[in-house]
């Protein structure tokens, strides 16, 4: 089973490529600074409160993360999809399984069998 320092050091590893993906693409000209900075907002923030083993905060970044998908959708399957919009929703799908996952790693670390 995935321990919970496993799992923030792969949301932490997913977080940078996402961020870094969000700046190549605000790079060749496909979304402007604004959007940019709207966009990574919430994935700085919950970067720092990612160590804190609380449900509530993977429940909520899960929502956002929801937000993310359905944006991204509309740019890979309503508009014309580039390479980059393709690699984050694959990064936006891999990360919300692993932060709805967290909430049975938290539970499970708390209460063992």
């Amino acid at each position: 089973m995935l321990s919970f320092q496993r799992y923030i050091f792969l949301n932490r590893l997913i977080i940078i490529l996402l961020v870094l993906n969000k700046l190549y693409i605000q790079l060749i000209g496909l979304i402007n600074i604004e959007t940019l900075l709207v966009w990574i907002s919430p994935l700085i923030l919950f970067y720092f409160f990612l160590k804190k083993p609380k449900p509530k905060v993977h429940q909520s970044f899960c929502f956002i993360l929801l937000v993310y998908f359905m944006l991204v959708c509309l740019r890979v399957f309503g508009m014309t999809g580039f390479f980059p919009d393709i690699i984050e929703l694959i990064l936006v799908v891999v990360m919300f399984l692993l932060t709805a996952y967290a909430t049975k790693i938290i539970i499970n670390e708390k209460n063992p069998l």
